[in-house]
């Protein structure tokens, strides 16, 4: 499995003879890591924690918790292994059975950046739910790892975030595992923790949440791009970085979606067409623009949105049944139609797991 490590390059030397003490450890499955360092015991912590970040191979070690006795100049770490060695090589077996597969069918795009990176964005949201089940347990190891998203398809922010940077790997992508809160309101009062990714794609950076855009939806599952590509700016409006980390400022905004595809609608007319063109889809998803007076307020897109779908049935004497998502936070829509007739149509605000 290919790898790049953005902590690691990143660290002081001190840190780096931590962090380099710690990975050999993790790879010799040792009980008991010695760190003889006058450092804090908040510096040795850190240190494993961006190892888990820049190694998702070491999904064997129980990532929930740290456990470390000693003082200052002498620290213990120990790490709970929930594989054996005998385990670990028959789960890195079937991991890159299924990484192959996906390498594989990926070469079609390999000349084709945005298109590479969206597949491998597709295909870990197709593959995966989101493990809501390990929020309300403390033994679901799996979830916070690349097992949860390859051999569970179940797994938390942590693991998708650690699978799309194993994937991004195998291409030379750099990709960074991002920690952090996130809240659809921008409230990061409250403890809503998270982890998703920043890639870097030539010589720009973008921040992906595949977690958020792997989308569930009443009794539907879609893939929203509303988070694939993000600039800095764009990214904090519902996500905030948890520690002081200099990651790469993203100002760019080619390989956006919304950019690329060319998603994007100004005016009712403009949304009108957009859905004409694109109703015999199963999901429509567009971004607006509010800054030319036609979509000042949430409701009043909500209004349009729906008047311009309901026109555009009657049009085609086809009443399709469909959920409409709104986030206004990134000004986007996501129209997706349904194979059964809904109790009522749905018209919603965003809404996704942390």
């Amino acid at each position: 499995m290919k790898n790049d490590r953005y902590y690691y390059i990143i660290m002081n030397r001190e840190e780096r003879e931590i962090y380099k003490t710690i990975y050999n450890g993790l790879s010799a499955y040792s009980l008991n890591i010695v760190i003889s360092l006058d450092v804090t015991p908040e510096t040795v912590q850190e240190t494993y924690l961006k190892v888990l970040y820049d190694n998702p191979h070491f999904y064997y070690i129980n990532q929930t918790v740290i456990k470390m006795a000693g003082y200052t100049g002498y620290y213990i770490l120990m790490p709970e292994y929930i594989y054996n060695i005998s385990e670990i090589n028959a789960i890195n077996g079937d991991i890159q059975k299924i990484i192959n597969k996906v390498t594989e069918k990926a070469q079609t795009f390999i000349n084709d950046e945005f298109r590479l990176e969206k597949y491998l964005h597709d295909s870990i949201a197709k593959s995966v739910a989101y493990d809501y089940d390990s929020l309300k347990r403390n033994d679901c190891f799996n979830a916070h790892s690349i097992v949860g998203v390859f051999l569970d398809n179940k797994a938390v922010c942590e693991g998708i975030a650690k699978a799309f940077k194993l994937l991004c790997n195998q291409f030379g992508m750099k990709c960074i595992v991002v920690l952090g809160k996130a809240n659809h309101e921008g409230d990061f009062s409250k403890d809503d923790y998270h982890a998703w990714n920043l890639v870097k794609i030539g010589n720009e950076s973008y921040h992906v949440d595949v977690t958020w855009d792997n989308m569930y939806h009443e009794d539907i599952q879609y893939i929203s791009y509303d988070y694939f590509n993000l600039t800095t700016k764009e990214i904090m409006l519902d996500h905030q970085v948890l520690r002081e980390v200099p990651l790469p400022e993203c100002i760019d905004s080619r390989l956006n979606y919304f950019y690329s595809t060319n998603s994007f609608v100004s005016t009712y007319q403009e949304l009108f067409e957009f859905i004409v063109n694109r109703f015999n889809e199963n999901k429509i998803i567009f971004r607006t623009v509010t800054d030319k007076g036609e979509f000042i307020s949430p409701e009043e897109l909500r209004e349009k949105t729906l008047s311009a779908l309901l026109h555009t049935s009657h049009m085609n004497k086809n009443t399709r049944p469909f959920s409409v998502i709104f986030n206004d936070k990134h000004n986007t829509v996501n129209i997706v139609f349904r194979k059964e007739q809904p109790k009522k149509i749905d018209i919603t605000k965003h809404n996704k797991p942390h």
